[in-house]
């Protein structure tokens, strides 16, 4: 081994990672270990915010006076508060439900099942609340003795309910980042997933396997360092297929709902909306070295680690 591959394997405990590891065999020497770092869930907690932003909105609006005076800002100011008091707890549904669906539609990182569950679910709960304060009050003129378990409803529960939203997607967060968990040897690359025991997956890449190999650091992942390190396969290992617009099969759909003068025009929107699929490098972090520290000098130590695997048997 080189001196630049010698330093990473001195700087790693072999005893710990095979037991974090079970499936590296005994005939490979653990030289690197990592996972993604936490500047790399930066879009989650930026969404987790967002969301804090809107339940912290609806609870000051309610509660502060409107602004008085004039100009550009008191104006927009008085306008959103405006908004806030009048449409009340259908307004915040409104206003999480376009959140839900930009974050959805945009194809972030964030915009995973797990993730929209999240906000569907935080967007009903004001909802569903003052739904069943309503269900109470009508029940009492038909002489029900149905009762809300809950609190009567009011402007100033937001705030909790951010708060606690907030706290629970910072915590998945901090478990997602941490049920990842990569490891390199002399002879494979082995990735990691655990998370919650609902989604769990272990595979290891041989280097004889890897056709490409690509280190893809963000600006932001520049300045903090981290980054992610694609490793592609011929079976497609590392591959993902992207979307760019709606699919031919949805476009044939609305052409098919259409009718009379409406059918031209779907038509011809479904035709300009189409766009291929493409075949990019995965960014789920159960399929890629995402992002880990000092993405470069990982990135060069499989370079070297793969040309000492050259000629060799192809591992199984």
């Amino acid at each position: 081994m080189s001196q630049f591959v010698e330093q990473f394997r001195s700087e790693i405990d072999a005893d710990s990672t095979r037991n974090d590891f079970p499936e590296i065999t005994d005939s490979e020497t653990p030289i690197w270990r990592g996972g993604p770092a936490a500047a790399s869930m930066a879009d989650k907690y930026i969404l987790a915010l967002a969301v804090l932003l809107v339940h912290v909105a609806f609870f000051l609006g309610e509660l502060l006076d409107t602004p008085e005076g004039e100009g550009q800002a008191n104006f927009l100011l008085s306008a959103i508060m405006w908004l806030i008091d009048t449409t009340g707890v259908l307004g915040f549904v409104i206003c999480m439900l376009l959140l839900t669906k930009f974050n959805h539609y945009a194809n972030f990182s964030t915009s995973g099942g797990w993730t929209t569950s999240w906000l569907l679910l935080t967007s009903c709960i004001p909802l569903v609340w003052k739904s069943i304060d309503i269900i109470e009050w009508i029940g009492g003129f038909a002489g029900s003795e149905f009762t809300n378990p809950l609190p009567a409803w009011n402007f100033s529960w937001f705030a909790p309910l951010g708060a606690l939203s907030f706290l629970v997607l910072i915590s998945f967060t901090l478990l997602y980042q941490r049920s990842f968990q990569y490891a390199i040897t002399d002879k494979r690359i082995h990735i990691r997933q655990s998370f919650l025991y609902f989604e769990t997956s272990a595979h290891g890449i041989s280097y004889q396997k890897v056709e490409n190999l690509k280190a893809d650091p963000t600006i932001l992942g520049r300045l903090l360092g981290y980054g992610n390190i694609h490793v592609v396969t011929g079976s497609g290992v590392g591959l993902q297929v992207e979307s760019l617009g709606i699919s031919t099969a949805a476009s044939t759909e609305i052409r098919e709902q259409s009718k009379g003068k409406r059918r031209a025009l779907s038509f011809l929107l479904g035709w300009i909306t189409v766009q291929r699929d493409r075949t990019v490098e995965a960014t789920d972090p159960a399929d890629c070295l995402y992002g880990i520290r000092r993405p470069m000098d990982v990135y060069r130590l499989i370079n070297e680690l793969m040309d000492s695997n050259v000629g060799l048997p192809v591992e199984k």
